[in-house]
């Protein structure tokens, strides 16, 4: 081998190494651990038009280790063939339903049972049939379209359950995510002409997350595939971050997204109730009354507070999620609500707020 041929192969070499080198730290050694265990079904699955969507007919157990101010926790999620969160296995979808239920982690029932989350509770409550469709880390992006994909369930109410974080969740296309890369997601973006629409996720962010929380990339070939999927993952994440919206514009876009949530409630013969789920207490956004317009709209943060000055605790501790004692006040706040209001005994046409 003569020495041009050797100062090639040495050149080939290093730079191979110094991308393993690269890949190992960006994809690797600079990503923390989470503190979480999961066993049994992929608790999500990759839809191309939402980003994540609840795995069907399927039962995850999450397991959560003791961290500082929290002590250890489990629960078991369990989904019927739609996806919807239910008490049990085995367990299918009506034809149809009185009340899909919508939104996040605060309205999916984290850290509970299902048997003890809000909608649940509401089944029970108001003595009708109850969907929950919510997931954690949605927005109103992602509970838009979970409306309109359960729409032949022909509801006679939709509870959305909204929190304030939403504003930023509907303009990102990375949902919240343990990891510092992008879990992506739908979400609002605008074309030239200056017009809101929803925009698809641009990558697999549910087979990135669970191929890092599983450690399966052990062997050459995924170990490589992997880390250059989280490499791809960061930069989504970063450009997310850093190309934050506006307010005005995340406010734009929650309007949007509110307006097609009543326009298909409308084409659906359902009602619309927005419900303000408060975090750690904290009032509504001042525009959140605006941007909703004519739609019900419940804000249960006077309730919260009512009860935290009784001395109640209403979040798990070290968490900032809704408990069960706080799941069971927002079911008898929205039952109140629906029975003094008559919201399930309208089904053609749309009542006007009262």
């Amino acid at each position: 081998m003569n020495k041009v041929s050797k100062t090639a192969l040495l050149v080939l070499v290093s730079t191979a190494a110094s991308v393993l080198v690269g890949i190992a730290i960006t994809s690797y050694l600079t990503i923390p651990r989470i503190p979480l265990l999961s066993e049994g079904d992929g608790l999500l699955v990759f839809d191309s038009e939402i980003g994540a969507t609840a795995n069907p007919s399927s039962h995850a157990r999450r397991i959560y280790p003791a961290v500082a101010d929290r002590q250890p926790f489990a629960f078991d999620v369990y989904t019927d063939d739609r996806g919807a969160r239910v008490d049990g296995p085995g367990q299918h979808s009506p034809e149809r339903v009185d009340v899909l239920v919508i939104g996040d982690s605060f309205t999916w029932g984290y850290a509970l049972a299902n048997q003890e989350t809000y909608a649940r509770h509401l089944a029970r409550e108001l003595d009708t049939s109850v969907s929950n469709f919510a997931m954690a880390a949605y927005g109103t992006t992602q509970s838009l379209q979970m409306t309109r994909r359960n729409s032949d369930l022909k509801p006679k109410l939709i509870v959305y359950g909204i929190i304030a974080h939403h504003l930023e969740r509907n303009v990102s296309p990375c949902l919240p995510s343990y990891y510092p890369f992008c879990f992506s997601a739908s979400h609002v973006a605008w074309n030239d002409a200056g017009k809101p629409s929803i925009a698809p996720p641009s990558s697999n962010g549910v087979r990135r997350f669970q191929q890092h929380l599983a450690g399966d990339f052990l062997d050459p070939v995924t170990w490589l595939t992997h880390g250059v999927d989280v490499i791809r993952g960061r930069i989504e994440y970063g450009r997310a971050v850093y190309g934050m919206p506006t307010e005005e514009k995340k406010e734009e876009a929650l309007g949007f997204l509110l307006g097609e949530m009543q326009r298909s409630a409308d084409e659906m013969g359902a009602e619309l109730l927005v419900v303000y789920l408060p975090t750690n207490y904290y009032s509504a956004p001042d525009s959140l009354q605006r941007i909703v317009g004519d739609t019900r709209l419940l804000d249960l943060t006077e309730a919260f507070q009512r009860e935290k000055a009784k001395g109640a605790n209403l979040y798990i501790v070290g968490d900032g999620h809704p408990n069960q004692a706080a799941h069971e006040l927002i079911s008898r706040e929205i039952a109140k609500y629906v029975r003094d209001n008559g919201l399930l005994e309208v089904t053609n046409s749309r009542r006007q707020p009262g």
